[in-house]
């Protein structure tokens, strides 16, 4: 189950925070929601490289699960 929910979908709030709620709430082996959604376009597309970019730099993998 999934344990950090980005935000991406709240049109209230900046992209900066749904960055910073990721990168705070996340620990080792921590499952976050993004979402693929009109709402969340806007902030996924700035938050999730940056993400990926943070995490990678920290030694983390990504994973499918299936």
């Amino acid at each position: 189950m999934w344990d950090v929910l980005s935000a991406d979908f709240d049109q209230s709030i900046t992209a900066e925070k749904c960055l910073n709620n990721v990168i705070k709430n996340t620990v080792n082996g921590s499952i976050i929601i993004f979402h693929d959604s009109i709402k969340a376009e806007k902030n996924l597309k700035y938050i999730l490289p940056k993400i990926l970019v943070h995490f990678s730099e920290k030694g983390y993998l990504f994973k499918v699960l299936e």
